[in-house]
């Protein structure tokens, strides 16, 4: 018999959901984004919103660009998902890939009072 710490646990769990990725994730009742899919997830960041609001790429390998035009730091993450992140210093701009699949979903900026101000978007996957 194997007994698990508690300790590992919540990592494990932290784990699980990643090794899901975004193979599970639904529309959640998001509206749908209008447009063609743009070749990758670029947007610009000020204070306290993302331009475009919202975007739409095709799934798979996706390149990730948060150029930042404000004047405090900001980042960009997907709801749910932890793993999938970047930021990006005033004046700068950060980059990524990640491995998206269908569905839509929430993005945000993680920092202190950025979401609660507004700063959030819709991602959808094609």
């Amino acid at each position: 018999m194997h007994i698990i710490s508690p300790r590992l646990v919540l990592p494990l769990a932290g784990l699980l959901v990643a090794a899901v990725g975004l193979g599970g994730c639904s529309s959640g009742g998001l509206p749908a984004v209008a447009g063609p899919a743009a070749p990758r997830l670029e947007l610009e960041a000020s204070e306290m919103r993302y331009t475009p609001e919202k975007i739409a790429v095709a799934a798979g390998e996706v390149p990730v660009v948060l150029r930042n035009v404000g004047l405090v730091i900001h980042d960009l993450r997907v709801e749910k998902e932890p793993l999938l992140y970047v930021e990006a210093l005033p004046g700068q701009t950060g980059t990524s890939t990640w491995r998206l699949q269908k569905g839509r979903y929430r993005i945000y900026c993680s920092l202190a009072g950025h979401r609660a101000a507004g700063m959030e978007g819709i991602l959808e996957v094609r």
